[in-house]
């Protein structure tokens, strides 16, 4: 084979489905034709390629090494080829990952429910995973660059080819360790005198907080900082500091108590995605999600048998 004129798009295509669903005979299923009519194609195509891509058994089909690195190399072709077909057409395929992009943020707990909310939309026509985005610029580079499918962010997008709306707000609540907050008689009094913990990277969260408190007359005595949300939250418990969070209506936050005090602050969180993409399925069911409220989950979000249903696991496997 010298060029890409040599290769069989339609035997690739092949191939790739059935390695994707690991059996000849779902992969013949799902592109409608006779296993031995798709099987005589895999051989052609391996005759083609001059290597030996399945291993075959009795117990089915197993990729060799070079079946694993084909199908490596051409998922992506074959998954672009599928948000293509959605955008020109219209129609729903689906097959395809959706990469989101969530801002590194101290809200990242409240975003990575609303992700969570989105796999069971989505898991009908694909899987879903996340990237963390160092900041709100980096997430808009790889968006526009089409590195991402969407994101989650505290800001809305400048750009006039991003659209974006807002997922849900949340409430900012202090907290600290249940024993530590009974010593005190006044809440005041603890973030005013016990170290106050926040994290570097969300400068303009930061802010909103700090005006917060200046509002309330509340000045920290001690201030710690943290790159690490998990080791605030373990000194947090101990009773060693003082932190804020997103209210997360699903959360129950054991071990800590949670308190508020004044006019409730309250931020935003935002999808955003290219409007160029508005017509994959993706994107639809994100609408779909950002219309519903982030306490209102998926009707079957506690179902197990929900995925092993999308996955279509045999029953045989099953217990």
């Amino acid at each position: 084979m010298n060029n890409l004129n040599d290769i069989n798009w339609n035997h690739l295509f092949c191939f790739y489905e059935v390695a994707k669903a690991q059996s000849l005979k779902k992969g013949a299923a799902y592109l409608q034709t006779a296993p031995s009519t798709l099987s005589e194609k895999l051989k052609k195509l391996e005759q083609t390629l001059n290597k030996k891509l399945f291993i075959r058994s009795s117990s089915g089909l197993k990729l060799t090494m070079d079946g694993e690195f084909l199908f490596d190399q051409i998922s992506t072709i074959f998954e672009n080829g599928r948000k293509v077909i959605e955008s020109l057409s219209g129609d729903i395929v689906g097959g395809y990952p959706v990469q989101v992009g969530i801002e590194e943020t101290f809200s990242t707990e409240i975003a990575a429910e609303f992700a969570s909310q989105y796999w069971d939309l989505f898991a009908p026509f694909g899987t879903v995973n996340t990237l963390r985005q160092a900041d709100h610029e980096v997430l808009i580079e790889n968006l526009v660059q089409d590195k991402i499918d969407f994101g989650l962010s505290l800001r809305v997008p400048k750009r006039k080819n991003i659209e974006y709306a807002e997922v849900d707000s949340f409430e900012i609540v202090f907290c600290c360790s249940d024993e530590l907050y009974d010593k005190f008689k006044n809440e005041h009094d603890i973030l005013i005198n016990i170290p106050f913990a926040e994290a570097p990277w969300d400068k303009s969260l930061n802010d909103s907080i700090y005006e917060h408190l200046r509002k309330n007359n509340v000045r920290p005595r001690e201030k710690i900082t943290s790159d690490h949300p998990e080791f605030l939250k373990k000194l947090c418990q101990r009773g060693r500091c003082v932190m804020f969070l997103p209210k997360n209506p699903l959360e129950d936050y054991e071990g800590l108590k949670t308190f508020q005090f004044g006019q409730p602050l309250r931020i935003a969180l935002y999808a955003l995605w290219k409007k160029d993409r508005e017509g994959l399925v993706s994107i639809k069911k994100l609408k779909e999600l950002i219309n519903s409220k982030l306490s209102q989950v998926p009707e079957r979000y506690a179902d197990v048998d929900y995925q092993i249903e999308v996955s279509d696991i045999s029953d045989d496997l099953l217990v």
